[in-house]
């Protein structure tokens, strides 16, 4: 039975950035972890291996564990990705055998975690209710498949410097009287990229993540959010610290394991809990292996500014972690971003859905993984943080140089340092460092 909308107060959607199914959550199918047979993840017999392995000059690569914490980012635009997919037959099977191949060589971009270096990951799945057929909307790159997941629409297909100006999820939850709130890890949230809301995030609607637990715990309804976004730490913009908490290669997957902690123990011990959902999940695979076939959905640009997308993305983790759903189960719909905006849609649109583009977006709504009509008095207790995996401090910062988000957060930071300095130094005390104060 699916639940009832009125059972659900709060939605909280963290988006981490960059990593596939198989390279998160394949593991879950694999004998040796358990053996999931309702997960479509990895597997471990010859024939199937050989089948999914990629070539590299000569060499045949198939899923293995993965080793190295830190891995070099792979290729991620749309020509990358494409690479990737490879050929696609006559019966519009792509023959996903390009990752090595984008990246140069690294066979790293095969490999996949195991539970010990996902333990949040791993509690969610075993505790929640995992989603095998969640999908980017696009074979592109992440500042397209955010702008997706926020807008059901995307006016450009790569990364930018500038995001463009268009209309947000938050423009949509104001003209509902939806109270909505963005906590942020980092400096900026995502959207401080896009000049039109870079002002606005000193206000009211955007706080620092330290925040959250207080908030959520203590805050009265009057004012409290009932759509919360959560963001982490980007590894391409300016922090402190040696990584990110994004996920985002270079940096590891730990950060993120560390910040998934903090939003449940933020979360599940307080009374608002049993009224809330969390809805964890990738922006887009970020080059990582998946097996799974993208969805056959075009996206049209638009004003035509770019050529047709004729498939989804491919596959990224997706987990719905609330009282809601059966402890260890699996949803099988497909999804892909703006499944949350449908969900949104049904739960404020007022019966009018969230907009036409994503009304008649051929994939379901996140509300398909909600099953449960009362929920659940049982609180699953997390792996203890002493537990998971940490890296040598002296592992240099990875931190990328260059690229289409590093300068624009770093335009944002020149921007706010010029025209909001006491707004940025009264935020964020830390940064005293970055401004010299």
């Amino acid at each position: 039975m699916a639940t009832d909308m009125s059972l659900i107060d709060t939605i909280v959607v963290l988006m981490m950035e960059n990593r596939s199914f198989d390279h998160m959550l394949g593991y879950l199918s694999l004998a040796q972890y358990g053996g999931r047979a309702d997960v479509n993840g990895l597997r471990d017999d010859p024939a199937w291996l050989d089948k999914v392995a990629n070539n590299w000059q000569g060499q045949k690569y198939w899923p293995m564990p993965l080793r190295e914490p830190r891995i070099p980012d792979p290729p991620h635009e749309r020509a990358d990705i494409a690479r990737q997919m490879g050929a696609r037959n006559a019966q519009g099977i792509f023959a996903l055998d390009g990752f090595i191949a984008s990246a140069t060589g690294d066979s790293d971009v095969m490999n996949y975690q195991a539970p010990d270096q996902v333990p949040m990951l791993d509690f969610f799945a075993k505790n929640f209710r995992t989603c095998d057929r969640w999908f980017s909307c696009l074979p592109a790159s992440t500042q397209p498949n955010r702008l997706m997941a926020m807008s059901g629409y995307s006016l450009i297909d790569g990364n930018k410097t500038v995001l463009p100006d268009q209309t947000l999820a938050y423009d949509w939850l104001d003209n509902h009287d939806v109270r909505w709130r963005v906590y942020h890890q980092g400096v900026f949230p995502f959207y401080a990229m896009m000049p039109s809301w870079a002002p606005y995030t000193f206000g009211s609607n955007f706080k620092s993540f330290e925040h959250f637990a207080i908030d959520f715990q203590l805050e009265p309804e009057s004012t409290f959010p009932q759509v919360i976004f959560i963001e982490p730490v980007y590894t391409d913009a300016p922090h402190e610290g040696a990584e990110g908490t994004d996920d985002h290669s270079p940096s590891s997957v730990y950060g993120g394991q560390e910040l998934m902690r903090q939003v449940y123990m933020a979360m599940a011990p307080t009374p608002r809990w049993k009224r809330s959902a969390l809805i964890v999940t990738y922006d887009e695979h970020g080059g990582f292996f998946d097996h799974a076939q993208p969805l056959a959905i075009e996206t049209t640009a638009p004003g035509d500014r770019y050529p047709v997308f004729e498939t989804s993305g491919l596959r990224v983790p997706g987990i719905i972690v609330s009282p809601l759903v059966t402890a260890g189960t699996c949803c099988h719909s497909n999804f892909d971003h703006t499944s949350i905006l449908k969900l949104l849609g049904e739960k404020f649109g007022r019966g009018s859905g969230y907009s036409p583009e994503v009304d008649r977006r051929n994939v379901k709504s996140l509300s398909d993984a909600l099953e449960l009509s009362s929920p659940r008095t049982d609180l699953p207790a997390p792996p203890d943080p002493a537990t998971f995996p940490k890296l040598i401090a002296s592992v240099p910062s990875p931190i990328p140089n260059s690229g289409p988000d590093v300068d624009a957060f770093n335009r944002v930071l020149s921007d706010a340092q010029t025209n909001n300095p006491h707004a940025l130094a009264g935020k964020f005390p830390a940064l005293r460092n970055f401004l010299g104060v």
